[in-house]
């Protein structure tokens, strides 16, 4: 009862710390998710500098920090449920081959990009810039690394921009949903590199097809005209029950070594739309209010758990590199893409900057390598800061883009159609 009552009052704490945090990320121009995740990587060091090391412990020990990030971990499944429901092709037009232009440049030059820093690191063979584990279990997790954007903190710029519902968010959202499935395959591949098996390979291609099949068959039956009068009927239960199947979704994906960002999108997706003030709409809706107030929670703690490592063996040449391919990668294969796909300039740049935000699902695939000593702290650290970096870079440059084209409602990709 003690250990749940800290949890309860750490958690409080961190909702009220959140708000201050956000709007203090508003005031210098960043998204308020900046703000939540700077919270999280800065009370470490402020605590200890405080009241010296012991005080963490006292604090914020492993028995409160681990209910308190799957409180997190939920509020996050329920969230990413109302984005689910939102991916969605537009209504208006978009072609698989245009989806394909646009996944191939966001994936294909990020990966390239991480070979290329792998290829780096060995070349320069410095002691204690890399990890432990075989050279091809590196070459993957950096792959993975730079081609991965983040869903959550995408969600939520997209969310606090208010381009969820346009054409650009919904091709976002799609196309980092289809990334960041592939990039957790190529991890799943690094780490049964690193641990000399390929069972974790397996169970993670399996928990995709299964989640996947199971993501239709849901949809069959939810589209049932009884089930949408049972919602009708009893909203709360209706609200209820979708967020706890979120939930478990969301940890059944992570417990086969995958990301919850998949199993809580693949119920979102599974859901029917029925219209604006639909009963299925409005139980997604009032799922994702409760993921919102709770989602910032998971930011905090993730953040808390980075802040914890020591960066032994980083190099600012690294850094450099780093920052230089992630951003060109990103920035500049999304922008070629999502031309390919014939969206006008300013739409592909836009595209391009989204694909670039990396956030909180770079960090988990990065604590991944260091766990499994695929990555040194030192070059943990370099990629921990690019991922911070190029995040910070998506609100100045959206604004950007908003004042070189003001085209805030940009068309989806047509078959056929000429680029403007």
């Amino acid at each position: 009862m003690t250990l749940l009552l800290h949890a309860l009052a750490a958690l409080a704490v961190v909702l009220v710390l959140a708000r201050p945090a956000r709007r203090a990320a508003i005031a210098v121009g960043q998204p308020p998710v900046i703000g939540e995740i700077a919270l999280g990587l800065l009370v470490v060091p402020l605590l200890t500098t405080a009241a010296g090391s012991g005080v963490l412990d006292t604090l914020l020990p492993t028995e409160v920090t681990s209910p308190l990030h799957t409180f997190g971990l939920a509020g996050l499944a329920l969230y990413l449920t109302g984005i689910g429901h939102s991916a969605r092709p537009p209504r208006d037009g978009g072609s698989l081959r245009s989806y394909g232009w646009l996944l191939s440049g966001s994936l294909l030059p990020g990966l390239l990009a991480g070979v290329l820093l792998a290829a780096w690191v060995e070349w320069r063979d410095v002691p204690g810039e890399r990890g432990t584990a075989p050279s091809a279990a590196l070459f993957l997790l950096l792959a993975a690394a730079f081609a991965v954007t983040a869903v959550p903190v995408l969600a939520r710029i997209l969310t606090d921009r208010g381009l969820v519902d346009s054409a650009l968010g919904r091709l976002s959202l799609l196309v980092a949903v289809g990334i960041d499935a592939l990039t957790w395959l190529i991890l799943a591949a690094a780490l049964a590199i690193a641990a000399g098996g390929g069972g974790q390979l397996v169970r993670a291609v399996a928990a995709i097809a299964g989640g996947a099949l199971a993501a239709v068959l849901l949809r069959q039956l939810l589209r049932r005209p009884v089930v949408g009068s049972w919602c009708a009927r009893r909203p709360v239960s209706a609200a209820t029950s979708l967020g706890a199947l979120a939930v478990a979704a969301a940890l059944a994906t992570e417990r086969a070594g995958l990301t919850a960002i998949l199993g809580a999108v693949l119920v979102g997706l599974a859901v029917p739309r029925d219209g604006d003030h639909g009963p299925r709409t409005r139980a997604v809706e009032t799922v994702e209010r409760w993921g919102l107030l709770l989602v910032p929670v998971f930011f905090v703690t993730t953040g808390l758990q980075v802040s914890a490592d020591r960066p032994d063996g980083f190099s600012w040449a690294t850094l450099a590199l780093v920052l230089l391919l992630a951003t060109a990668a990103k920035v500049g294969g999304g922008y070629a893409g999502a031309r390919a796909a014939r969206l006008p300039h300013g739409t592909a740049f836009r595209f391009g900057v989204l694909m670039n935000t990396r956030g909180l699902t770079e960090i988990a695939v990065l604590q991944a390598g260091l766990s499994a000593g695929i990555l040194s702290p030192g070059l943990f650290l370099s990629l921990v800061l690019m991922a911070l970096v190029t995040t910070a870079a998506t609100g100045p440059l959206l604004s950007y883009a908003d004042r070189r084209h003001p085209d805030r409602h940009p068309a989806p990709p047509h078959v056929g159609g000429t680029a403007p």
